[in-house]
């Protein structure tokens, strides 16, 4: 048996598997910001999550899903189904919205109703790009 395991008490699970994926900068959760490329940190999260990169948070807009200030984990995918949340370039600038496509329309919307959703249509779908979906998020006290 090995001393140096800890031991874990009664009724508690043990910490899932870990990984680090880089923490990028802050995407917006309200109007949209500019998106840092520049790597502030690298953080601990579960490997299950499968997640590429991580987001902090910036305004209201995703409450009460997502706060301000909490690290949200995106997987690089270039597509994601109607409903899901993503992480989603518009020219140089990146927000945090559910996503939802019919034909030639997309629509960037909020969890909280407090704000409008953002709608595209024809010529100015091409300033849009799907970075990744959320996987997981973290949220301090």
């Amino acid at each position: 048996m090995d001393n140096d395991a800890p031991t874990i008490p009664a009724g508690f699970e043990p910490l899932p598997e870990m990984t680090t994926i880089p923490l990028v900068g802050s995407i917006a959760c309200g109007t949209p910001i500019t998106a840092e490329e520049n790597v502030e940190a690298r953080i601990g999260i579960p490997a299950a999550w499968n997640a590429d990169f991580a987001l902090t948070c910036k305004g209201d807009s995703m409450a009460p899903r997502y706060q301000d200030g909490d690290v949200v984990c995106i997987r690089c995918q270039p597509e994601v189904e109607n409903g899901q949340i993503a992480a989603v370039r518009i020219g140089e600038e990146a927000t945090l919205k559910r996503f939802y496509q019919e034909g030639e329309t997309v629509t960037l919307v909020p969890v909280n109703p407090a704000y409008t959703p953002l709608v595209y249509r024809g010529p100015e779908l091409s300033d849009i790009q799907i970075e990744g979906r959320v996987v997981g998020f973290c949220r301090g006290e």
